[in-house]
């Protein structure tokens, strides 16, 4: 005896056409990294501000950059200033080691 058969399914699934999935408004988070989702959400809400607020934020922000820049510039100064030193250490130390050779040189 038959188990199964296709017979007319074709024909009832084009009856009311054979459509498309719909597309989700929202895309899936499952099997998103959930370290990254959970801080995605925390930034979504710390977006949301009024323009006040926005303002405020805007001008600690540029505050914070302008500390940030002077910091650099100062660090880069001191960098400078360690490599100068560095570098008239080693050459006296050459000029020291010079020196010391020319004398056991005029003693022999």
């Amino acid at each position: 005896s038959k188990n199964h058969t296709g017979h007319n399914q074709s024909y009832k699934n084009h009856r009311n056409g054979i459509k498309r999935t719909r597309r989700p408004k929202k895309m899936s988070m499952a099997g998103m990294n959930c370290k990254f989702v959970r801080n995605q959400a925390y930034a979504k809400r710390g977006m949301k501000c009024t323009p006040e607020e926005k303002t405020a934020r805007l001008a600690a922000q540029k505050e914070a950059q302008k500390r940030m820049e002077e910091k650099k510039a100062t660090e880069k100064a001191n960098r400078l200033q360690e490599l100068e030193e560095m570098k008239e250490a080693e050459k006296l130390k050459a000029a020291n080691k010079q020196a010391k050779k020319d004398a056991a040189a005029k003693k022999a």
